[in-house]
């Protein structure tokens, strides 16, 4: 019996010393970045925003759209452009990694219909130490179309454009040690709203087709006719 109580208080003390140790070691900032192009036929280039998903590194928080109306038939584009991370451990923990986790799926979409979620990695860049613990910096940033956040989808109408949801979450792997015991553990920045995580969205749509293309040339052409006509 004395053997099963002193079992039970150090499985107790580890359990203990793992929650201590994850509370004080954790992912405290969290930016993503996306390159956004609603067509290549105007003369706007695509442009790269960072958002911050926790913290405040980059100034503007996620909004709730991105704002913009990508038409794929004229070359639109959404790329996932990066990502950043900073993590925090006491002087005898280490954080191993961060992942960034995405999925884009067409809103309104039920929990149980939504696509897994896809992995990005962000890579470990430098480390400070400003108390005697450690603050790591993370960060990745992906080359052109390697991350295609439209791969797979399809577009609305013009008259009806389709919306998608971008849903994202981090995680960073750490491991504590205390006294003797050890072990890992995760922490995550999910905006403590599980499943939604932090989201935004934006709206997909074709060119016109040729047809309606053509119908609408022809109707020009006959208001320029009875114009001169008139």
């Amino acid at each position: 019996m004395k053997k099963f109580f002193l079992s039970f208080v150090a499985i107790l003390a580890s359990l203990l010393a793992a929650i201590n140790s994850s509370q004080a070691n954790t992912v405290y900032a969290l930016g993503v970045g996306f390159s956004v192009d609603a067509n290549t036929l105007d003369a706007i280039n695509a442009a790269t925003t960072f958002y911050n998903l926790a913290g405040a590194d980059h100034g503007a928080g996620l909004p709730s759209s991105l704002g913009a109306t990508i038409n794929v038939n004229q070359g639109g584009s959404l790329l996932l452009a990066g990502a950043t991370a900073k993590t925090w451990q006491s002087s005898t923990d280490s954080a191993n990694s961060v992942t960034l986790f995405y999925r884009v799926y067409e809103s309104g979409t039920a929990l149980a219909s939504r696509p897994s979620f896809t992995s990005y990695s962000i890579l470990y860049s430098n480390q400070w130490n400003p108390d005697g613990n450690v603050n790591k910096y993370w960060t990745s940033t992906s080359n052109p179309g390697t991350v295609n956040l439209l791969s797979g989808l399809t577009a609305g109408t013009i008259a009806t454009p389709k919306t998608y949801t971008i849903e994202l979450y981090g995680e960073g792997a750490f491991t504590w040690s205390n006294g003797g015991n050890s072990g890992a553990f995760s922490s995550y920045v999910n905006n403590s709203s599980n499943p939604n995580n932090y989201t935004t969205q934006f709206n997909l749509v074709p060119e016109p087709s040729a047809a309606s293309l053509m119908a609408v040339g022809a109707a020009g052409l006959l208001a320029l006719r009875r114009r001169r006509n008139a």
